[in-house]
């Protein structure tokens, strides 16, 4: 975590915590690390699941760590190729073209993408994997006509 975000993270708890070591987050680069869900694990054999460096990450806001989902952001799609994560033909996408999590999320199949955050935080923090749960605001794109949310998502596209 980076120093600078305890106190934003932790408030008046944030002197409890004894920093152990101080380095620069591209010491990490290369790390591997055990993925939140197993619904995809096995893509740790094609090197997926450890830490990469992207320069759209800063101390401003979280941990200062972000995690990439290739198939749903640009900055994620780029650094997760960059470093032979996906390419255009092995990407990953959990969610079908109604915003629903397909069958390779086990439990979380056929629920819709917003509806499901409250049963994805219930698992994590069951499973004791919830750092902290705090509400964001941030913008967020709404269709113009029906006023639903929209979802960044890569497909695949021909141009003629």
């Amino acid at each position: 975590m980076a120093e600078c975000r305890l106190s934003e993270l932790y408030g008046k708890d944030a002197e409890a915590y004894k920093i152990l070591d101080k380095f620069p987050g591209k010491k990490l680069e290369g790390v591997r690390y055990t993925p939140l869900f197993d619904f995809f694990a096995h893509r740790a054999e094609t090197g997926a699941f450890r830490v990469v460096c992207g320069d759209f990450v800063n101390k401003d806001t979280g941990t200062g760590l972000v995690h990439c989902a290739p198939a749903f952001g640009d900055d994620d799609y780029k650094v997760c190729t960059k470093a032979g994560i996906v390419t255009a033909n092995t990407l990953v996408s959990p969610i079908d073209d109604n915003g629903r999590f397909n069958k390779d999320v086990g439990r979380f199949a056929g629920m819709y993408i917003k509806d499901a955050d409250r049963e994805i935080i219930r698992e994590l923090r069951t499973k004791e994997r919830l750092f902290k749960e705090t509400q964001y605001k941030h913008s967020y794109p709404f269709c113009w006509r029906s006023d639903t949310p929209l979802i960044y998502k890569a497909v695949h596209s021909w141009f003629i």
